[in-house]
């Protein structure tokens, strides 16, 4: 399979399986199609009013999440325009991980601890992409989108959920850089994957270099979650493509291939 076969896939919902892949962007996306393989991912920064939120890319025990979290952002009441609070108010996505799956239904997987993983981007921050990674019943039990939340420091016995990927071209990885393929983030269980191997292969799947690629801890090469069945996501892009922001995710011991079978 080829970077053109991914350029040119077919219209369709995606087959039931261990995989799930997304484009996101709407300047192609299919609206007679329910569940569209391509959604939109970049939203154009607003002049006024509040910080805009907008979610990239999100996951959730193998399934693709980004609409249903989208729909969950809050947007401030409105304040006057004299005050200073108005200046510093923005949308925020408020999530109860121990209830989290009652809300994205179905379940993608009862038996499974799940782990949540979104990339947003917020208009105040220019290109900055910023990423949260958050685990099913950690003792985190609330967890706040906010423009700063990848800044705040992590508190005594709680895991650090957010972080910055950067917003130059140059913080993505490439392969090299005739590369057409940019890795944005790779993500097994608790753990961001950052292996220059391992970011490698994936580069050269999507480049249609290689065939399938079973999804375990050895080609991870880390267990970042022992004893625990553990799920998988990968962002990336096309470079000089207008497809935006791709994510694939299933669990562990899947396979990674091509979603439509050409």
């Amino acid at each position: 399979m080829t970077i053109e076969d991914w350029e040119q896939v077919p219209d369709g919902k995606i087959p039931a399986s261990e995989l799930a892949y997304q484009n996101t962007n709407d300047d192609i996306k299919d609206p007679t199609d329910p569940s569209p393989p391509y959604e939109e991912s970049i939203a154009q920064p607003q002049p006024t009013g509040p910080a805009r939120l907008k979610i990239l890319g999100a996951t959730w025990g193998g399934v693709i999440v980004t609409s249903e979290l989208q729909s969950m952002i809050k947007t401030p009441a409105p304040t006057p325009s004299s005050s200073s609070s108005a200046e510093s108010s923005f949308e925020t996505l408020k999530l109860n991980m121990h209830t989290l799956h009652t809300k994205l239904l179905p379940d993608p997987a009862v038996h499974l601890i799940k782990t949540l993983t979104v990339i947003y981007q917020y208009s105040t921050l220019g290109s900055e992409l910023l990423l949260l990674n958050a685990t099913q019943f950690a003792p985190q039990i609330t967890v706040t989108v906010t423009p700063t939340a990848h800044e705040e420091k992590v508190r005594l016995g709680f895991p650090k959920f957010f972080s910055s990927l950067g917003s130059t071209p140059t913080a993505f990885w490439q392969a090299s850089p005739q590369s057409r393929v940019e890795i944005v983030a790779v993500l097994y269980g608790t753990q961001r994957i950052q292996t220059a191997a391992v970011l490698e292969e994936l580069a050269r799947f999507f480049e249609g270099q290689r065939g399938q690629i079973r999804m375990t801890t050895g080609f991870f090469r880390t267990d970042p979650w022992l004893g625990v069945k553990k799920t998988w996501t990968v962002y990336f892009r096309f470079v000089g493509s207008m497809r935006g922001m791709q994510c694939v995710t299933g669990v562990e011991d899947g396979a990674l291939e091509a979603p439509w079978g050409i």
